[in-house]
């Protein structure tokens, strides 16, 4: 039994959203006192019930986000008893020990460690906006309350988990459990974590060099400081050792306008990389530093989880050793020596909105950072209408954006709608062993309706087979507005699909480059995808990778640049197909810098043969090439840009006009129902900075 020491005056307990209001405005009237008891008192557990006691409503409401009245937040209480103040505490103010108990208004003026933490209705506990100051808890802190974090001028505010040990975590679930250390907002808890605003990232302005000490921006930096930290993303070629992983950390000395100079030289070079179709792009700088700070440690990483039905306020904060895992039997030959094959805690991620429904919706996460975390950064689990706008996830275990997927291909992944990923980047997305790492990705474009891609970037993806900067996966599918996205030096593909597909889909204003594999590689089996407007250059395996044929209308790749740079044989490959569909077309597009052939088709004997039209495209050297190993070919049709004249393609022992740098033969088709067109050369505008963001109530 939970021993609570009641110190102060008890009032007459406010209900709902009243006491959530006094709580926020510092509004005068009735409160509830608050407890600390040491944990000597309570066996050692932090106060917390035990076997995963539910803390507040089992579930939030599926409808109304809204709590009625709530309105925007306004400016963070100041005004409660001062944490430092023995007298509210009874005489002594808690310590490491303390399991503490929050019913009254607290502002914490000074750092503090305590045992554990709950905020209960009614309460808050408010960090004084006028300084620096850290809160630790080796335990639990829960939220049914209001915490509130948004510090004034340069102060920064923090929540430290110092002592998480990740071998006691149980995951999965909605309930407060003891041994998953952590900030746990519930029932109809408050979260307002609100930084200084600053820009997330911004695109070097110049090639940078091995040695430089500073960096040329596109665009003068918000709010950067002294002392941030950066990472500078790859951009290198892929036939260059390490590609993928050429990053460097470097930490600001000063800034002027948008001029920054590092304290140490830069270990790489970051040449800007002319990728044609109006783009030449330069290496992404990306700021890690915010002053609001949730985290565990580099020996113990903790986690947020929200299952609050009133909407979280979270910006320009950082989440760093979030994300645990656990050792699995299995052990790996790693950098270090023998290590563990480790497995994430399912249900522990880095920012984690749990199954809420619609309550979630009008919810705005921008200007995060998640990084050092070894489990899938940003989850919208079942959770509708969030926008991440500006946020970043650097060196992240698992898919960086996910949610839930299904538990087979047999069953439906449960759809998270309308979600916003805006100007966000995933970078150094990891899973080690890396070879067991399969289609691991930068943003999984799960399924839901309403979902938007705009404006963000994948870079530094490791993964095996099918890993990537995008994915659309396997049997989850959602329909999203994909556009002016950008994947880079990963060390698989850019975009991977893999979706048996019901719906239309749209890829526009794309660019890849650099990837070790693909610029995208498209299956399977049966799908209508529209890529158009879109730029592969680069790609070690090539531009586009086909396994899958339509399944109503047909895919289309229409208006693409591709460019092989001189670094693969083909700019577009086919591969196995394994069921019979509608065609694919690639229209109005070029294909240079390729080695061997624009087109190469190589479909296994084993699958269904190609189907594929070739309409009005340029070719910087040989057209086609037929894998003598391929079968047979249903339909390859072909019209070159500006020639009236079309043909079917067929293996050369198949009669017609023998094409030999094609391997193939030809006949001209005496009446084509599709009129000719020009090519349609994409012309990309991408924006070299993150999307501005903004405290609340329009702060800086």
């Amino acid at each position: 039994m939970l021993r609570w020491l009641a110190v102060g005056t008890v009032f007459a307990a406010v209900g709902g959203e009243e006491a959530l209001r006094r709580s926020l405005t510092g509004s005068t009237g009735p409160a509830a006192g608050s407890t600390a008891t040491s944990l000597a008192d309570t066996g050692g557990d932090g106060g917390m019930d035990h076997g995963g006691a539910d803390h507040g409503p089992g579930a939030p409401p599926a409808s109304g986000g809204d709590v009625p009245g709530q309105g925007a937040a306004p400016a963070p209480d100041q005004g409660g008893r001062r944490w430092s103040d023995p007298a509210g505490w009874g005489g002594r103010v808690p310590g490491p020990q303390s399991a503490v108990r929050i019913t009254d208004r607290v502002l914490l003026d000074t750092d503090a460690a305590v045992g554990s933490l709950l905020v209960e209705p009614g309460g808050s506990l408010t960090f004084a906006a006028d300084r620096g100051v850290t809160l630790s808890s080796a335990g639990n802190v829960e939220v049914r309350g209001t915490l509130a974090l948004a510090p004034g001028g340069t102060a920064v505010h923090a929540l430290r988990f110092p002592s998480v040990d990740e071998k006691r975590f149980q995951g999965d679930g909605m309930k407060v459990v003891d041994t998953d250390v952590g900030l746990w907002v519930t029932g109809a808890g408050y979260l307002r974590l609100d930084g200084a605003a600053k820009t997330a990232w911004v695109r070097a302005a110049d090639e940078l060099r091995a040695g430089a000490t500073t960096v040329s921006l596109a665009a003068p930096p918000a709010g950067w400081q002294p002392g941030d930290e950066l990472a500078v993303t790859p951009t290198g070629p892929p036939d260059e050792d390490g590609f993928s992983a050429r990053y460097d950390l470097a930490v600001v000395r000063s800034v002027s306008g948008s001029t920054v100079t590092l304290e140490a030289p830069l270990r790489y070079a970051h040449p800007r990389v002319a990728l044609g179709g109006g783009v030449t792009v330069g290496a992404e700088v990306l700021n890690l530093t915010r002053s609001v700070r949730v985290e565990g440690s580099a020996k113990g990483r903790a986690h947020v989880h929200l299952t609050s039905s009133r909407r979280a306020d979270v910006r320009h904060t950082a989440l760093r050793w979030v994300g645990p895992r656990t050792d699995t039997s299995e052990s790996w030959k790693g950098p270090d020596g023998t290590a563990p094959v480790t497995a994430p805690v399912l249900g522990r991620y880095g920012l984690h909105f749990h199954m809420l429904g619609d309550a979630t919706r009008g919810t705005v996460v921008e200007g995060v950072v998640v990084r050092d975390a070894g489990n899938h950064a940003y989850v919208p689990h079942a959770s509708h209408g969030i926008t991440f706008r500006s946020c970043i996830s650097h060196d992240t275990w698992e898919d960086a954006y996910w949610w839930d997927g299904p538990l087979d291909t047999r069953t439906p992944q449960q759809p998270s709608d309308d979600i916003v990923y805006e100007s966000c980047v995933a970078s150094r997305t990891v899973l080690e062993p890396n070879p067991r790492a399969y289609r691991l990705t930068g943003f999984n474009l799960g399924a839901g309706t309403g979902g938007k891609a705009l404006d963000c970037v994948a870079v530094g993806v490791q993964g095996a087979n099918g890993a990537s900067g995008f994915e659309w996966p396997e049997n989850s599918e959602g329909v999203w507005t994909f556009q002016r996205c950008l994947a880079h030096n990963n060390l698989q593909d850019g975009v991977f699909v893999w979706l048996n597909a019901r719906q239309h889909h749209v890829v526009t204003e794309f660019a890849a480059y650099h990837n070790g594999g693909w610029g995208i590689e498209h299956g399977a089996y049966l799908n209508d995808f529209d890529y158009t407007a879109s730029v592969l250059y680069g790609n070690a395996g090539g531009g586009v990778a086909l396994h899958s044929l339509g399944r109503e209308k047909g895919t289309v790749f229409d208006g693409l640049l591709i460019d092989g740079a001189g670094l693969s044989d083909f700019a577009v490959s086919t591969a196995r197909h394994e069921l019979a569909g509608e065609a694919v077309t690639f229209s109005r597009s070029r294909f240079t810098g390729y080695r061997r052939a624009g087109l190469a088709f190589r479909a296994t004997p084993d699958g269904k043969p190609d189907d594929v039209l070739v309409l009005d495209c340029e070719f910087g050297g040989n057209e086609l090439w037929l894998d003598p190993e391929a079968g047979p070919p249903k339909n390859i049709t072909l019209r070159r840009a500006g020639r009236a004249e079309t043909l079917q393609v067929r293996r050369a022992e198949e009669g017609g006009t023998a094409q030999p740098q094609w391997n193939a033969s030809s006949t001209p088709i005496a009446s084509f129902a599709v009129q000719s067109r020009p090519v349609q050369l994409p012309a990309l505008r991408f924006k070299d900075a993150a999307a501005p963001t903004g405290r609340l109530g329009g702060g800086s």
